[in-house]
């Protein structure tokens, strides 16, 4: 075992020729420190494919580059420059202290779990990237200095993702996999032993090849500008990037400088069509927008909207379309239908499978419309008024100050200290000085999916569908920390079939098992969604309600009453109750009753088809409009 004088030290990295598989990746990190145009790589993967490891192993290869990591909880100041307050204090004049990304020039800025920083930080970092200068001007500094670096990131998918505009940010996206080959298995195995009994030998061991490799990518950075690109590759770069519908230039550009670098890493003046392979492999997979057909072999979604001059229909819907005609309107005419029928409890019991999952777009309200405090949960940070949560910054107050912000007090004093009579004090602070903390609270949504398990639900197994879209929101939620509960409402009552949880395998099961046929009691899911969502408003929270149905409600909750009055009724009375309401129409064909859409207006909520859930098939049919002009 290592020795204990060992354990106390900083146990240095894994070296880079001794990771076992994942190739591609490392032939990514290969061509990103050999190309000076490359700026920024991003290593994604599931959890304990080593991605981390992977990363930090880079040290052992980039020669002079130096690794400087940034910390996930790393304010602005610490990392693009504030105020030098020693210095400040000393001189009078304001001076710039040392960042993160002063410190990263001509070296390599390491970003692991960077889906878990502030977008708003991750755009300026991503920028100060790309310009190779990263601009101060804050606390009356102004200041730009040089920001030559290569921005390595790494991130967990499950653990939520980033936007499609900062994902092409990135020059070079790989993904890691886990390894399934016994014998690669074993192989780690035995390697991370021997590292971890002696990490100095297992290093020693390993120091010619990690040599080589450095001395291989230092030559091909002095050389991969100069690389040549034969005439008409360019044009094989664009044929690529458009039949991938990869969206503006940056994968074009990345692709070419990716090539020669992997050119120059061969020791070769010109690239060949493998190389434009292998870069495009690395350049454009996390940019590719050509997966249209095989979404629509795989989840068909419903058309949104019937044009009256496409032959080309498809039969299945309008089948669907007939029988729903003869069912609720049978006497085909287009005056709003009678009411509603009262088949749905003569239905037979069934319990559908789990449809396709997809990327949920973000559906969730704003609660600043309902609260003043703002919002709340991952997706949704919301300011504080009181002293809880974390300390984003600072304000000048207005009246007294409850929280004082003592380092930003303190700077904004800085100058004028030389001015001041200390007497026995280091630094003296006055009434102009003072400043008071903004805080900003990180706290999960409280979400209960109340789900129409009726036999209405069950027609044309549209509940295959709905399982789906709910699995999709499920992780969402779980990616963005929020609680989670579900209740069914079916033939005469509404039952709570998983309480509140963080859970999502509980909520997968539960959702496995919900069966559906029988009558529709919307008011009693209606007034079970708030029993069980009431204890959970306050005044800094706001609970979410998603109700998935067609808004057809034919069984009342009080005797002689109509149920479509009473449910509207009801939802009218719940929309002043403080809990965010988001209705989910999971109605479908051309013949609509509109209820959902009713529904949502009497409780002053968020209003989405089925199918707008899904960023995907949203996404894929702009293109095709777009395609069509």
């Amino acid at each position: 075992m290592a020795s204990d004088d060992v354990r106390n030290k900083v146990r240095p990295n894994y070296p880079f020729s001794a990771i076992v598989g994942n190739d591609n990746v490392k032939k990514a990190i290969t061509c990103s420190l050999a190309s000076p145009d490359i700026t920024s790589m991003l290593i994604c993967g599931p959890k304990g494919t080593g991605k981390s490891v992977m990363a930090n192993s880079i040290s052992s290869i980039a020669g002079t580059r130096k690794i400087v990591t940034l910390p996930l909880n790393a304010t602005e100041d610490q990392i693009f420059g504030g105020m030098d307050m020693e210095r400040t204090m000393k001189d009078g004049k304001k001076a710039l202290s040392d960042s993160i990304l002063l410190r990263s020039d001509n070296n390599i800025l390491l970003v692991e779990n960077i889906n878990l920083l502030p977008e708003y930080l991750l755009y300026q970092i991503m920028n100060a990237a790309g310009t190779r200068y990263n601009t101060v001007e804050r606390e009356g500094i102004s200041e730009t200095h040089n920001c030559e670096l290569l921005l390595v990131a790494t991130m967990d998918p499950d653990e939520g993702g980033l936007s499609e505009h900062l994902l092409d940010r990135f020059d070079v996206c790989v993904f890691t996999s886990n390894i399934d080959d016994e014998t690669l298995r074993e192989e780690i195995i035995k390697r991370r032993l021997a590292y971890e009994t002696d990490p100095k030998k297992f290093i020693d061991s390993y120091a010619e090849e990690e040599e080589e490799v450095s001395a291989n990518i230092n030559k091909a950075r002095s050389k991969a500008r100069f690389t040549r690109v034969p005439a008409g590759y360019c044009g094989a770069i664009s044929e690529v990037c458009n039949e991938l519908n990869v969206a503006g230039h940056r994968g074009d550009i990345s692709v070419m400088n990716a090539a020669c670098a992997i050119a120059a890493l061969d020791d070769r003046e010109m690239t060949n069509l493998d190389d434009l392979k292998n870069a495009a492999a690395i350049c454009l997979e996390h940019r590719r927008n050509d997966r249209d057909d095989d979404q629509q072999q795989q989840e068909p979604p419903e058309p949104p909207e019937e044009n009256d001059d496409q032959e080309n229909e498809d039969q299945e819907d309008d089948k669907e379309n007939d029988e729903r005609d003869q069912e609720e309107n049978p006497d085909n005419d287009q005056q709003p239908p009678p009411p509603l029928p009262q088949q749905d409890e003569d239905l037979k019991e069934e319990v559908f499978s789990i449809g396709d999952t997809f990327r949920v777009i973000d559906y969730m309200p704003n609660a600043e419309k309902i609260q003043d405090t703002g919002k709340s949960g991952r997706h949704s940070q919301s300011k504080s008024n009181d002293k809880a949560g974390r300390c984003v910054g600072y304000r000048i107050p207005k009246g007294k100050i409850s929280d004082i912000a003592l380092c930003a007090s303190i700077r904004a004093s800085a100058p004028y200290q030389i001015l001041r009579d200390h007497k026995d004090m280091a630094i003296v602070l006055e009434a102009d000085d003072l400043r008071e903390k903004v805080r900003e609270k990180k706290q999960g949504n409280c979400v209960l999916f109340l789900v129409d398990g009726s036999g209405s639900i069950g027609a044309q197994k549209r509940m295959v569908a709905v399982k789906g879209a709910i699995l999709s929101m499920l992780k969402d939620a779980y990616q963005k920390r929020d609680e989670i509960g579900m209740a069914v409402f079916r033939i005469d009552k509404a039952e709570e079939i998983l309480p509140l949880t963080k859970s999502t395998l509980k909520a997968y099961k539960v959702l496995a098992e919900i069966p559906t046929g029988g009558r529709t009691p919307l008011i009693h899911g209606l007034l079970k969604g708030y029993e069980i969502l009431k204890d959970r408003i306050t005044k800094n929270s706001s609970p979410v309600m998603v109700i998935l149905s067609d808004g057809r409600c034919n069984a009342p909750y009080t005797a002689g009453m109509r149920p479509i009055d009473e449910m509207l009724s009801t939802a009218r009375s719940l929309s002043e109750s403080n809990i965010r309401f988001i209705v989910i129409d999971t109605e479908i064909g051309t013949l609509k009753f509109g209820l959902a859409l009713e529904l949502c207006r009497a409780l002053n909520g968020t209003y989405l088809c089925l199918e707008d859930l899904n960023a995907e098939f949203i996404e894929s049919s702009v293109r095709l409009v777009m395609r069509e002009v």
